[in-house]
């Protein structure tokens, strides 16, 4: 199957799931996204036991899509491509004034987030639709709301969930991988960059300020990458690899940090949190591939 043309979409965050879904069974669906920009975004999807590849050009309320039925064989082979692009999430349809309500409950880090998306056949009918009582505040042109961003960054900032920001500074001295590791504030152990989201900047762009305040270290973000951790006590951490081209000999915070950069392996011992050793662990191993 192939579904190839314009797509008219409206948007919605939940207020809570309706009523309606008492003993309707949703569909699991998991997916993730080979590549993405602001303009193009190339997706994976399994849809119950349906597997697609999409690409789909351009934002907000109309958007181009190709969408290609393909073999879970072969959905297995590229799979791998989507690494730290995925999220999880069950689909609800529902029927709702003479439109197809589609209802998303997300799981794992994106929980409690719920979506509603409605299609439709012209832009002039979009205009004209009467939202149901339990949609809340539509989020069509925000782009921290697409797909492709919840699973690259996770929520958008002000969303329930709290969360900090994290760098993984990493260069390569002689063919082997090395990161940046600072101490935290009461010099009590090894941890990496972090701090807490702005309102008016990237995470990425977070990620950059924090390793150059913490760690006196100059880099760019790889804009495809990213894990995540939950440490014991602390707020869900987003960490993003940012690759060293400057370590400067000064830097603000280096009265009060330590800094050493270290082979990978050295540092999983030095970090003190196994969970936040295993989250720097699997971005190791991704940019070492």
């Amino acid at each position: 199957m192939t579904k190839n043309g314009l797509e008219i979409e409206r948007k919605y965050l939940l207020k809570s799931l309706p009523p309606q879904l008492k003993g309707l069974r949703g569909t699991p669906v998991l997916q993730g996204y080979i590549s993405t920009n602001e303009s193009r975004e190339v997706r994976l999807r399994r849809h119950g036991n349906e597997y697609y590849i999409t690409v789909k050009d351009g934002g907000g309320l109309s958007r181009h899509e190709i969408e290609i039925a393909i073999t879970r064989r072969q959905f297995d082979a590229l799979w791998p491509a989507t690494a730290g692009r995925r999220l999880e999430k069950t689909r609800y349809v529902l029927g709702y004034a003479g439109h197809t309500l589609e209802l998303d409950e997300y799981a794992g880090d994106l929980s409690p987030l719920c979506v509603a998306e409605v299609e439709f056949e012209s832009v002039a009918a979009s205009r004209n639709f009467k939202k149901p009582a339990f949609f809340g505040r539509e989020v069509t042109d925000e782009a921290e709301f697409r797909n492709a961003s919840l699973a690259l960054h996770g929520l958008p900032h002000g969303s329930p969930v709290k969360y900090q920001i994290g760098a993984l500074p990493y260069l390569f001295k002689g063919g082997r991988l090395h990161v940046v590791l600072v101490m935290n504030s009461a010099q009590t152990r090894w941890i990496l960059p972090k701090g807490q989201p702005e309102a008016d900047m990237s995470r990425q762009d977070v990620a950059v300020m924090e390793a150059m305040e913490e760690a006196g270290v100059i880099g760019s973000c790889d804009s495809g990458l990213r894990a995540q951790c939950k440490l014991k006590g602390e707020k869900t951490l987003h960490v993003y690899p940012l690759l060293v081209t400057t370590v400067l000999k000064k830097w603000p915070e280096m009265t009060w940090r330590k800094r050493e950069v270290v082979p990978v392996a050295r540092a999983l011992k030095m970090l003190g949190d196994r969970t936040l050793a295993a989250c720097v662990e699997r971005l190791a191993d991704k940019l070492e591939a």
